[in-house]
């Protein structure tokens, strides 16, 4: 039962003079990093002006910092850059809707290509344009119908290299669960119906096991799984005993709804995850900036990991100090 450091500090501060007082007091995190925004800015945008009335409204919750992922694409590419996550911008013009962003020091964005469009030295461009991530996406995979393990291919294997050179991890969305998921909000089938009619033939497994060859290829990549992977925790357990460069966001499966709690056998089993993966948790929401927040969507998120009532240096590596570890951020505290 972890109670607030400062609760322990009044015990001797003035020789105890406040000792007991508000004795319930909970860890608090210092503030929240959401490792997992989507950015969508326009041509001709500043992302650091178009996102900043979503901030505010999420201030009052103490998150303080944020990575936006931002599609974009080089000048070779030919592909549709309209799509179900927005449009992809040239990557010209993603510098400029980033540079102000960036100059704040308090955001960073992750470079989103699209599977078609594996550049190398776009990667190390952005890196020096300020970005310090690498996002990339199995929904076109599946939709349609490309070949599960194409990450394996030279073109890719390369972008892992130059994320590497810049010391960028890979949040990646690898799997999509097949059923419902009415608690999160999430419909049947998603992806994988559009998928169907293409013609896939492979399902998750394989696609887990290309992400999880590519971990091996590349050991000195931090690998994010967006989702926990889609997997449950006993099976997370067992990867990251063996995949040290293994890491998964906290986005959607970790919810708690405002009007629920944890099952008592539920809270100690997950507590008891939290706690011994502290290191390779980030806390994220999965929210879009730029359009709208959805502020309840960012307390469900924070309900979750607060209710788990973590120790004090758990909850800080959750809430913000392993984002800024695996982005070379400086923290603000």
């Amino acid at each position: 039962m972890p109670h607030a450091a400062d609760l322990h500090e009044r015990a001797v501060a003035e020789n105890g003079f406040a000792a007991g007082w508000c004795m319930h007091a909970k860890p608090v995190a210092d503030y929240w990093f959401d490792f997992h925004l989507h950015g969508n800015p326009k041509a001709g945008d500043d992302l650091n002006e178009t996102m900043q009335p979503d901030f505010d409204a999420v201030k009052h919750l103490n998150v303080k910092r944020g990575m936006l992922l931002i599609q974009a694409h080089d000048a070779a590419w030919q592909g549709d850059p309209i799509n179900m996550f927005g449009t992809s911008l040239p990557f010209e013009d993603v510098v400029v809707a980033t540079k102000n962003l960036v100059r704040e020091g308090i955001f960073t964005w992750a470079i989103w290509p699209h599977y078609t469009n594996p550049n190398a030295d776009m990667i190390r461009a952005a890196y020096h344009a300020g970005a310090r991530c690498v996002k990339i996406h199995n929904a076109p995979v599946i939709q349609n119908a490309a070949p599960a393990d194409l990450w394996l291919e030279k073109p890719w294997q390369d972008v892992f290299r130059a994320a590497a050179e810049c010391n960028m991890p890979i949040i990646w969305h690898v799997t999509q669960r097949l059923p419902s998921s009415k608690y999160t909000g999430g419909d049947a089938n998603s992806y994988w119906r559009k998928g169907w009619e293409n013609g896939v033939t492979y399902g998750n497994e394989e696609l887990l096991q290309t992400f999880l060859r590519c971990l091996e290829l590349n050991p000195d990549v931090n690998f994010v799984g967006a989702h926990q992977l889609h997997i449950g925790w006993e099976r997370l357990d067992s990867l990251f005993e063996k995949y040290p460069n293994l890491y998964v966001d906290t986005t959607i499966g970790c919810m708690l709804q405002a009007w629920d709690t944890f099952y008592p056998a539920d809270k100690q089993y997950l507590r008891q995850v939290f706690i011994k993966w502290a290191d390779r948790l980030l806390y994220g929401t999965d929210n879009f900036w730029g359009v709208g927040t959805d502020e309840r969507h960012q307390l469900e998120h924070m309900r979750f990991i607060q209710h788990l009532d973590l120790p004090e240096a758990a909850l800080n590596k959750i809430a913000y100090q392993n984002a800024e570890r695996l982005l070379s951020m400086k923290t603000l505290v």
